[in-house]
């Protein structure tokens, strides 16, 4: 019990993760299995895991589906179903790191008139949501990121004559890659990856039950997306510390969603109903 409150109580998941977490699995990990979509007895389920009210999870549902992150469909038995929308997850998968890292990195370098403060707001914030860093005035930096969705994103704004984005397939000064990695401070990364790690394994023994399996894995998976991948600047490995836990994380989170997959299956299949 002590491993379930230290992870909890150190990584704790907003109501909007919550809603969001057993979606993304049913769109992503076991979209290959026949079950149904989540339904809101299923999501709330979950969230009671997390620790939220039913209250909130109808009102995170409800924001939801307003912004368009979430879909909903009524099955025949006119129960509510829902389903990530597409640009959601497409963004989410964006930065999500496959091994070996490719070398480079990309720099987004905008222009505006000093009249249009909200659409140079709006594309700063766009950029920040996929990983770019500010290396100096109207220019962002990120590793070499899958780019379709930021693409697509600044045109659907409207921005696409304001923005340039350029590939740099490697940086031959050391000074400016001191400056890059320093942006992104891969040394506290280092350790904030080493505690994950120590409390990661702690909450994912080999003993539990398929349900509380299941749920942990949920909750895993949120918190690995948030603090794993989505905060994991895609650097190239040359350049990362040594010592670096990412791939230990990746591989042992990896094992464990692989044996646990039957224990997903069948809690989908049981609180989905």
């Amino acid at each position: 019990m002590l491993s379930t409150q230290n992870f909890m109580s150190t990584y704790p998941l907003s109501t909007r993760a919550a809603i969001h977490t057993p979606i993304v699995f049913r769109t992503g990990f076991l979209s290959m299995v026949d079950l149904p979509l989540p339904s809101l007895e299923g999501i709330r389920d979950f969230a009671r895991f997390c620790g939220i009210e039913d209250g909130a999870v109808r009102t995170a549902l409800s924001r939801a589906r307003a912004e368009g992150s979430i879909l909903v469909e009524v099955d025949e038995a006119g129960r509510n179903r829902y389903s990530l929308a597409p640009a959601t997850f497409e963004m989410g998968t964006s930065q999500i790191h496959s091994a070996p890292r490719p070398d480079g990195f990309l720099l987004a370098v905008f222009s505006f008139k000093a009249e249009e403060q909200d659409d140079r707001a709006a594309l700063r914030n766009l950029l920040k949501s996929y990983g770019f860093r500010k290396l100096a005035q109207n220019t962002y930096i990120q590793g070499r990121i899958e780019t379709t969705g930021l693409r697509t994103a600044i045109r659907e704004l409207g921005l696409e004559d304001h923005f340039y984005l350029f590939t740099c397939p490697d940086v031959d000064d050391e000074h400016l890659i001191a400056r890059i990695l320093h942006l992104f401070d891969l040394e506290a990364r280092r350790a904030e990856l080493r505690d994950y790690l120590a409390l990661l394994t702690s909450f994912l023994p080999d003993d539990l039950s398929q349900n509380e399996l299941a749920r942990r894995l949920l909750y895993v998976g949120a918190v690995h997306w948030e603090r794993i991948e989505a905060g994991e600047p895609p650097i190239p490995a040359k350049y990362l510390p040594n010592d670096y836990p990412y791939s230990e994380i990746q591989q042992f989170y990896a094992q464990r969603l692989s044996e646990g997959r039957d224990a997903l299956i069948g809690y989908f299949r049981e609180v989905n109903r």
